[in-house]
């Protein structure tokens, strides 16, 4: 499932890099940066334009995985606050313990969560950059993914909690 949703990259904005002297981003068919004047290697260029187009997308996805993560827990947070003005409204579909309902509906929105995030870090695992959007981008992925493997975890265990109750 994750992987249908995050882009491989490869093919995007191979043909810019950033000039190792000035750091502005040039074409890489150019013979010398149009800022600097510096002389562009371009077998070095093309490996530069690979890594900026790795990192893009990697930030990307980052960005693409957090704002999910985000809008997932603000309608969560809806439901429970609609849930708090009318207690019968996860009855009405089926849930006899409200609590329970609103337990199992955060375990199946927060499951795919942990694997997308294990998903970014297995792909762009060996992408080395100081650029600081990615070192941002690293940080969102490892606490969107670990805020969810928690929430998993955490209302995993009211369920099986109330189950285990309801059952006495």
């Amino acid at each position: 499932m994750t992987d249908s949703l995050i882009n491989d990259g490869a093919s995007e904005d191979l043909d810019v890099f950033e000039c190792p002297h000035c750091k502005q981003t040039i074409d890489i068919d150019a013979d010398h940066c149009r800022f600097c004047g510096a002389k562009v290697d371009h077998a070095a260029a093309q490996k530069a334009a690979h890594l900026l187009a790795g990192v893009d997308q990697a930030c990307s996805d980052a960005s693409y995985l957090r704002n999910t993560a985000g809008t997932v827990l603000g309608l969560l947070i809806a439901v429970v606050l609609v849930s708090l003005r009318n207690g019968r409204l996860l009855e009405r579909i089926g849930f006899q313990n409200s609590f329970l309902g609103f337990c199992i509906l955060a375990l199946i929105v927060s499951s795919p969560f942990p694997f997308w995030a294990m998903s970014w870090w297995r792909k762009y695992a060996d992408l080395v950059s100081d650029d600081d959007e990615f070192q941002s981008a690293r940080g969102s992925v490892r606490t969107a993914g670990f805020a969810a493997a928690a929430s998993f975890v955490a209302f995993g265990a009211l369920s099986c909690l109330i189950l285990i109750g309801s059952a006495h």
